[in-house]
């Protein structure tokens, strides 16, 4: 299980990061983000878009996300968030406005953040 770390990272409106990205501590998506993401904290704000495969100790959803989101604690999707695709996380919550289009399974108890095996390019944030 990763620890709580104290970095933040931001992926600004205007940016798009493509490949996989890797963040410690809190990651804030204000741009675009298309491929695999591996972080501790992740907030998708309102305008962003992510298209992933992510494994996250916790995320909350405030913009658009399509693909598979394995979140290790909690997954929150917000009035303005907008999730399409599979979700797999120990504990969900759907704020009233949010979209939710796809599967929800629970998480194993025991499960830890295992990182896909993707082959791509590597995109790291800060540590």
């Amino acid at each position: 299980m990763l620890e709580k770390t104290t970095g933040l990272s931001i992926i600004d409106k205007g940016l798009k990061v493509e490949g996989i990205l890797r963040a410690e501590g809190k990651l804030i998506v204000g741009g675009a983000v298309e491929g695999t993401l591996i972080g501790d904290e992740v907030i998708i704000v309102p305008g962003s878009r992510v298209v992933a495969q992510a494994r996250v100790r916790e995320m909350v959803i405030s913009g658009d996300f399509e693909g598979e989101v394995r979140a290790y604690e909690t997954l929150k999707i917000m009035p303005t968030g907008n999730f399409r695709g599979n979700i797999i996380c120990k504990s969900l919550s759907l704020k009233a406005g949010g979209r939710l289009n796809g599967s929800v399974q629970p998480l194993e108890a025991k499960e830890e953040i295992i990182e896909p095996d993707t082959g791509g390019e590597d995109v790291s944030g800060p540590g």
